[in-house]
């Protein structure tokens, strides 16, 4: 089973997530900000972050979980509908970067793909 945390503050993208991510094969767990995430002492085998977030960016999350010994190995997908998201990604770490709008079927793939 994959675990994926998901962080995104929109509630309809929220829901999404909580409908791809069923089933026998995941475990999805859902934060609306970084905060919240960090507050979290279990990990997934993926983080899905979005670049806009209240408070911490999804950028700033990516290096805080890339800076830290127990997060460092695990994949970081970031998403966004800023053009710049992969010059911006590329730098801290960000395994993947996926530009809004994208399928289901493109995410659902990303992740499974990256925790492989």
């Amino acid at each position: 089973m994959t675990t994926v945390f998901f962080v995104e503050d929109d509630e309809s993208l929220q829901d999404i997530a909580g409908l791809v991510f069923r089933g026998p094969e995941f475990a999805v767990r859902i934060f609306e900000s970084a905060e919240k995430l960090l507050g979290e002492r279990t990990y997934p085998h993926v983080y899905v972050l979005d670049k806009q977030l209240p408070g911490i960016s999804g950028l700033d999350l990516c290096r805080i979980l890339k800076a830290d010994p127990q997060t460092r190995n695990i994949p970081v997908i970031i998403v966004s509908a800023d053009p710049d998201i992969k010059a911006l990604a590329a730098p801290i770490g960000a395994t993947v970067v996926l530009e809004k709008p994208f399928s289901i079927h493109v995410l659902l793939k990303t992740v499974m793909d990256v925790s492989a």
